[in-house]
């Protein structure tokens, strides 16, 4: 119990109006499974500022390598919020896609809500495990997926 408490004070002074926040998917890992991409892995960065207590916005760029050879990228931005105390947050962001591979050339928008968890190593660094659906305003059922991404985040 005492451990779980010191866990929520340093997770809750971190998340304060004008700190700043630094997220790197350091392992490469993002997996996710859609019906045109296959299996994927990928790699992504965000960061922002907290513009208030628990609310940060983001700036993302993610780059993936497709199993069937469509390379991807995307920049985006959103919001997180995160709960009272616990690490626990969840976002939505909006994001330009890039697809393309030989023959295909193909541009999107999508929508990203996402919910996960900081789990912080020392005061100032997470492990952050995250579900999230990419929902694609296009094509819809092609190009929407579901994924596990699991990254590095940098309070500071």
């Amino acid at each position: 119990m005492v451990l779980l408490l010191l866990v929520g004070s340093q997770a809750r002074a971190q998340f304060e109006q004008n700190k700043w926040y630094l997220n790197a998917s350091l392992t490469g890992l993002d997996l996710s499974h859609s019906k045109y991409e296959g299996t994927n892995f990928g790699f992504s960065v965000s960061g922002g500022p907290f513009v208030a207590d628990n609310v940060a916005v983001l700036l993302h760029f993610r780059g993936n390598y497709l199993e069937n050879g469509t390379d991807q990228t995307s920049v985006g931005a959103g919001v997180r919020y995160y709960f009272a105390n616990c690490g626990v947050y969840g976002g939505l962001a909006f994001a330009y896609k890039h697809l393309s591979n030989g023959v295909l050339k193909k541009d999107l928008v999508c929508m990203t809500p996402e919910v996960g968890y900081a789990f912080f190593l020392n005061r100032s660094l997470t492990i952050e495990p995250a579900v999230y659906y990419d929902l694609s305003f296009k094509n819809f059922s092609d190009y929407s997926k579901l994924g596990f991404k699991i990254g590095f985040g940098f309070y500071f």
